[in-house]
């Protein structure tokens, strides 16, 4: 998810005359600048208010990397103000408001007043990434460009990232300056077992044997760009970015208590025993044991 801030200034004057905040984005910034090739306009999805001076806007349809453009608009007379590109911030899995719906935790700092929205924000973006980490990749959908060492006997390449959604290219180096490149058609994708396949031996053998013979390179390197993630995010994987944030905010809480590392605590006949998480350690920034039974599924081994 990546959040859009929309500063207005002088918001009396600009009100006068536009009513709506236009909004598109693009997975480059050249396609943004442009309004061409992957860039798509997300409608007039902000309203102007009185004395309001700057909006935000959660997109959930955009990964890591992504552009966004916006205008003010008049949604009556179609009249519009300059575009201006920007590059929003990323967020976690989940937003403040749907984290609090979870309703898991006391969401307060040690003075007692309520966690803002920013402060949440930090905690569910950290705890999105050990999610990541956890499960050895990110479930951001995006697409990534990778070099691996081409294996001319399987015609294979295991990207790091999962799952692989889509192939947009294939070439294999033997120099800076010459390589083969495939079609999509020529390219088998096993999101099971992590890999991609050139099909055709017939188009390798051709492209590829004369390049190697004439160079005599041992090791040719294959390019991959590749789509991979998840569009929008498991709901059982926003659980597990619930469940990290909220023992996150407990066990801050405890540090800055001065009772970090505590693992129990015995009061009267009742005694409370802190819930070690993965791998251990009492450290603030780990997965619980809860959260890492929902992401057990996602963990991916690639069989080669």
């Amino acid at each position: 998810m990546i959040r859009v801030t929309i500063p207005v200034p002088d918001i009396a004057t600009q009100i006068a005359n536009y009513n709506k905040v236009e909004i598109g984005r693009a997975s480059t910034k050249a396609d943004a600048d442009a309004k061409t090739g992957t860039w798509v306009s997300l409608g007039q999805v902000v309203s102007l208010v009185p004395m309001v001076s700057k909006y935000q806007y959660d997109d959930d349809g955009a990964a890591e990397g992504y552009f966004h453009t916006y205008r003010l608009i008049n949604s009556v007379t179609s009249a519009a103000s300059s575009w201006v590109t920007d590059r929003g911030k990323t967020l976690g899995y989940l937003s403040a408001e749907e984290f609090r719906d979870y309703q898991l935790g006391d969401l307060t700092d040690t003075s007692g007043s309520e966690l803002s929205d920013s402060a949440l924000d930090s905690f569910i973006g950290t705890a999105s990434r050990l999610v990541d980490a956890y499960v050895g990749y990110s479930f951001q959908y995006r697409q990534t460009t990778e070099r691996h060492v081409w294996n001319q006997k399987s015609r294979r390449v295991y990207p790091r990232e999962k799952p692989i959604v889509a192939v947009s290219a294939f070439k294999v180096y033997v120099s800076n300056q010459q390589n083969a490149a495939f079609t999509v058609n020529d390219v088998y994708v096993n999101p099971d077992r992590g890999y991609v396949e050139i099909t055709s031996l017939a188009n390798v053998t051709y492209s590829l044997f004369p390049a190697i013979v004439a160079l005599g390179l041992v090791e040719p390197v294959a390019e991959i760009t590749y789509t991979h993630g998840y569009q929008y995010t498991p709901t059982d994987v926003r659980d597990a970015v619930a469940l990290t944030a909220v023992d996150m905010i407990a066990r801050d809480s405890l540090a800055k208590q001065g009772l970090n590392g505590l693992s129990r605590l015995r009061v009267g006949e009742m005694e409370m025993y802190s819930d070690a998480p993965a791998g251990g350690s009492s450290s603030v920034l780990q997965v619980p044991s809860a959260a890492c039974t929902i992401l057990d599924k996602y963990r991916f081994i690639s069989v080669r």
